[in-house]
């Protein structure tokens, strides 16, 4: 089976994309939160999310691609017993 909906991401990427996840960023990050991110935790700039238009939101905002998050949906059934 291929899945090509699945990004995949190289460690580099990855590693960044967690670090935001960690620090509260999970769909959504901006230019100025990557700055900051840069100087309090000494990460690279992410260029790769950077100046790829499939990320872009607007000027100085970008998307967060997730990783391994499956969206588990719990229903609820009531019991009919």
């Amino acid at each position: 089976m291929d899945n090509t909906s699945k990004i995949s991401l190289k460690p580099a990427q990855e590693a960044f994309v967690k670090t935001a996840n960690e620090e509260g960023f999970t769909t959504k990050i901006t230019r100025k939160d990557i700055i900051s991110l840069q100087s309090k935790l000494g990460i690279t700039k992410p260029a790769w999310l950077m100046k790829s238009s499939a990320y872009r939101l607007g000027r100085g905002s970008y998307a967060l691609p997730t990783i391994g998050q499956v969206t588990e949906t719990t229903t609820i059934e009531p019991d009919s017993e």
